[in-house]
């Protein structure tokens, strides 16, 4: 018999159906949630059903055997026991899910967790954000490990990794489509380790890096790194940042492509990532154009749209009366193609998150821009920064805290 050593050891995307996970996204073919339900609690039902016979036949050996270890007759119990603490519900799923009407239907309410409850994945701590925040969740733009580490050393619920700002200081291009899919998930892989039950990384997935296959491997190689939620566009391959003039998209059908593919690969890995679809249509098709592209998203099964380069606050709030109760995330971009409307301003409008695409790359730009001018004109950066405060917040306490624990000395004569 295969022995479970804790519950809380097994990640949700590798348990298969015998203990699912604390939110399982609605896969296709499913009516509605009630259907989700029942075969929820026909897994429960197989699961007390297995571990009961193999603890009646650990038992039974175990009398016939009084050399034998008295524990072993115990364990399944107690495994089944975790099983059920952790996954099963204290009161009845809501019949209220029902697929497409808003965020909440996108999911089955297994366990109402603590968003900081260590054995939920960043995508399931994302969702239930979304699902139960009173206001709308802030995700600076980060695009490198000092970004990411000054973002959860300062308390953000979310962090956004900007795929311009993962272009630009990675690759020192443009975003023009030039990042590839080993570029963005080694970064996004980086960020969202930096503090794993910290807060949830939603990225740039672009248009998804090719056809079906590779979209489908984009979503596994974002699932295993790590990432909560992404987004993925209608964009040509040769795509260029959602700010810039000259945007091309492609056809609707190519676009539901990428999606479906998205939602297969993620019921495939049973996988609570959070897919957003996102257009930039508007450029080239017009508004009802994005408002279509985004309502067969939403029926494929995405879970949050973005309707990317909005021109004013009316159409902004006009999207988001359209595709309501299904929840949307606003792209904020300093001096770009969009207005600035501010958080509660979204909120008010009916978005559930709102990115900062270039709140961390901007500032950087300029403080490193004047800076290096000062150290060419005056030999000096005139800085005040010491570099203990820039390891501080990239976790040097932390690191003295597990070498200590650990019995080594690395900082016995201190730091």
């Amino acid at each position: 018999m295969v022995m479970m050593s804790s519950i809380v050891d097994i990640p949700s995307h590798s348990m298969d159906t015998c203990v699912p996970s604390l939110w399982r996204p609605l896969p296709l073919g499913f009516p509605n949630a009630k259907t989700e339900q029942s075969l929820v609690q026909q897994a429960f039902d197989v699961t007390n059903s297995t571990l009961s016979q193999e603890s009646s036949s650990t038992e039974g050996s175990v009398s016939g055997d009084n050399d034998s270890d008295d524990s072993a007759s115990t364990a399944p119990s107690e495994h089944l026991e975790d099983i059920m603490k952790i996954g099963k519900p204290e009161n009845p799923i809501p019949e209220t899910l029902v697929h497409g009407e808003d965020m909440t239907n996108s999911v089955v309410d297994i366990r109402a967790p603590s968003i900081y409850d260590s054995f939920a994945s960043a995508a399931t701590r994302l969702r239930y954000m979304i699902k139960n925040s009173d206001h709308i969740i802030k995700c600076p733009g980060v695009y490198d490990g000092l970004s990411a580490r000054i973002a959860i050393d300062i308390g953000f619920e979310g962090m956004y990794m900007t795929g311009a700002g993962t272009t630009a200081s990675k690759l020192g291009h443009a975003d023009l489509g030039i990042a590839q899919l080993h570029d963005m998930r080694a970064n996004a892989e980086m960020i969202a380790n930096l503090k794993p039950d910290g807060p949830p990384l939603i990225a740039d997935m672009d248009t998804g890096y090719g056809g079906p296959l590779v979209v489908a491997r984009a979503l596994q190689q974002y699932h295993l790194a790590g990432v909560a939620g992404f987004h993925i566009e209608d964009q040509i391959m040769n795509k260029r940042c959602g700010h810039l003039a000259g945007k091309e998209v492609v056809d609707v059908e190519t676009y539901i492509q990428r999606i479906k593919a998205c939602i297969v690969a993620r019921r495939q890995l049973r996988s609570d990532i959070v897919i957003i679809a996102r257009t930039d249509a508007l450029q080239s098709k017009g508004f009802d154009d994005c408002i279509e592209r985004l309502k067969h998203a939403r029926d494929e099964g995405a879970d949050m749209g973005i309707l990317e380069g909005v021109k004013t606050r009316e159409q902004a709030a006009l999207a988001a009366k359209l595709l309501a109760p299904w929840p949307l995330c606003y792209n904020s971009v300093e001096n770009g193609h969009s207005p600035l409307i501010t958080a509660e301003e979204a909120q008010a409008m009916g978005y559930r998150v709102i990115i900062y695409s270039f709140a961390g790359i901007s500032p950087a730009y300029v403080a490193i821009k004047s800076t290096f001018e000062l150290l060419k004109e005056t030999g000096s950066t005139g800085s005040t920064v010491t570099p203990k405060t820039i390891f501080n917040v990239c976790g040097l306490k932390d690191s003295m805290i597990i070498d200590e624990a650990s019995g080594g000395t690395a900082f016995a004569k201190g730091v």
